[in-house]
């Protein structure tokens, strides 16, 4: 299948921090799942080749392909970093809720390699990337085994409670940003960013602003001037500045800062 887009940068997507089911290989192809289908993607210019069965429709919605991208760019043409060229086309991917609910609890106190291991740990031992219902009938000993630690208690009991009120993941999803935010944060081993990235990622509240160190170390230099403030304050900042852009904004700011693009 060929996909064209004019306005879609594949690998800054992909690897930008948001979903930990791709990796890339040597001819330049990411190999990953898609809403549960094994895809390979490669990025010519502005066409996307896709083996698997997955349908257009699905892609264009998986990588948020209707979204008009000029008003982030124009909101960002306006900001104290200027975005380099190379990002552009970068784009918030629409995860399944419950992955992105799992691997950003995953994700605390982690690093993007280590959650990648885990998150394929986890697929080999299920065949796939597991289900709540999956994951609630298993024991935290193979969880551990997988490699989530002092995590997997976590990721078992919300495996159990969503596996029991399957509903609660659409109540997030219709809720308002606060009230979703406070409902994320109610899952055990979640916190206010780690709460964030799940709304940002998996159901796409797009108001939502997750500080971790490297945007935190970014918004001290660039919009306070170095100085120590606390990253509550940085997250009603952002939130308050740029509102429904907030979550876009964030993602290229957060993929300059761990690329070393700024200085």
């Amino acid at each position: 299948m060929l996909l064209k887009h004019p306005d879609f940068n594949l690998s800054a997507t992909l690897e930008s921090g948001q979903v930990f089911g791709f990796s890339r290989h040597l001819a330049d192809f990411f190999q990953g799942t898609i809403y549960g289908h094994p895809v390979k993607l490669k990025q010519v210019g502005s066409r996307i080749e896709v083996e698997g069965k997955i349908s257009k429709g699905q892609l264009w919605d998986y990588f948020d392909l209707a979204r008009d991208l000029e008003p982030i760019y124009s909101a960002l043409k306006t900001e104290k970093f200027k975005i380099p060229p190379s990002l552009k086309g970068l784009r918030l991917i629409r995860q399944d809720s419950w992955e992105a609910l799992a691997c950003f609890i995953i994700s605390s106190n982690n690093n993007v390699k280590r959650i990648q291991g885990i998150w394929q740990n986890l697929a080999r031992y299920f065949g796939s990337f597991p289900s709540a219902a999956q994951v609630s009938r298993t024991h935290e000993r193979i969880l551990r085994q997988c490699g989530l630690g002092y995590r997997a208690p976590f990721l078992l009991k919300t495996a159990c409670f969503i596996s029991a009120n399957p509903v609660c993941l659409e109540v997030i999803r219709q809720a308002p940003y606060e009230e979703a935010r406070e409902r994320v944060k109610g899952f055990p081993g979640i916190g206010p960013k780690v709460a964030d990235c799940v709304l940002l990622y998996g159901f796409h509240k797009m108001e939502a602003f997750p500080v971790d160190v490297w945007i935190a170390r970014f918004m001290r230099k660039y919009y306070f001037r170095n100085r120590r403030v606390s990253e509550a304050k940085i997250h009603y900042f952002a939130r308050k500045k740029w509102a429904k852009n907030a979550g876009y904004i964030q993602q290229y700011f957060f993929h300059a800062a761990r690329k070393g693009m700024y200085t």
